[in-house]
């Protein structure tokens, strides 16, 4: 379930995303690139491992940039919030430089300490998803406050990426924006985590993902190829697979999707 965030928050923040019940007992989830970073509250017992790395249950995790997806094994009562950030989200609301998380989760004590325990244990008080949503409006409201607000050419960028839906090219941001490649790509590494070229191919992806997701009979996954700004369908599936690790027509026929990027093996 995804709930807007309160209005003076939309240039931080996307979404909320409520995630619980689901039926892990060891169970596998894949979540791959969507261009966003996000806080991950665990209100319940959930354990998780990425790859080879060792279980671990924390109250919250910080995550960043994915390079392209990660297998999640997790055990224990699923009852997350996430907080899906803008993809300079978490840079301009507590001054993290964005290619430090990339491809990583991090317990949040370790990178954010700004009033975390509270807000996740005034989380665990109440149990009705629109209490905890004004919880966390309430406390991002106040970092709001503290923070400097986001750069400009950052935010022009990825909102003009994101309404073509990432069919573009660099250069053709670069004109629009008026500034250098360097100066870009400097900003995004910084600010975001990847380079711009990355984020196009990542929008781009996803973007092609909420077709798939739509697709009917009458669609061909040539078609949907195209529609999403690829030269031809050979090349779609092998970005789509290099970023999912699914062919399109896995994904449209076979996975059970919690969101978008977010899947139960």
């Amino acid at each position: 379930m995804q709930i807007p965030p309160h209005p003076a928050l939309a240039h931080l923040v996307r979404h909320y995303l409520v995630l619980n019940d689901l039926q892990p007992a060891g169970s596998i989830h894949r979540l791959f690139a969507d261009g966003n970073t996000g806080l991950v509250f665990n209100l319940g017992n959930a354990a998780f491992s990425a790859s080879d790395k060792a279980s671990a249950v924390h109250s919250c995790w910080l995550y960043g940039q994915i390079k392209t997806y990660h297998d999640l094994t997790l055990t224990g009562n699923v009852n997350w919030i996430v907080v899906v950030l803008q993809p300079y989200g978490a840079y301009h609301l507590w001054g993290v430089p964005a290619d430090e998380l990339f491809n990583c989760f991090f317990p949040v004590e370790e990178i954010i300490k700004h009033q975390m325990h509270e807000i996740t244990n005034a989380l665990l008080r109440v149990t009705q998803v629109n209490e905890r949503v004004q919880l966390l409006n309430n406390f991002l409201l106040q970092q709001v406050v503290k923070s400097k607000g986001p750069d400009p050419i950052i935010v022009q960028a990825v909102t003009y990426i994101v309404q073509h839906e990432g069919v573009m090219t660099v250069e053709l941001l670069l004109q629009t924006l008026f500034v250098t490649e360097r100066t870009l790509e400097r900003k995004f590494k910084q600010t975001v985590g990847i380079t711009p070229k990355r984020f196009i191919e990542i929008v781009r992806l996803n973007a092609s993902a909420k077709r798939m997701q739509r697709m009917n009979e009458k669609q061909s996954l040539a078609a949907v190829a195209y529609d999403s700004g690829y030269f031809d369908q050979a090349h779609f599936i092998k970005d789509f697979r290099k970023f999912t690790g699914f062919t399109p027509q896995q994904y449209h026929e076979q996975v059970h999707a919690l969101a978008l990027n977010f899947l139960q093996l």
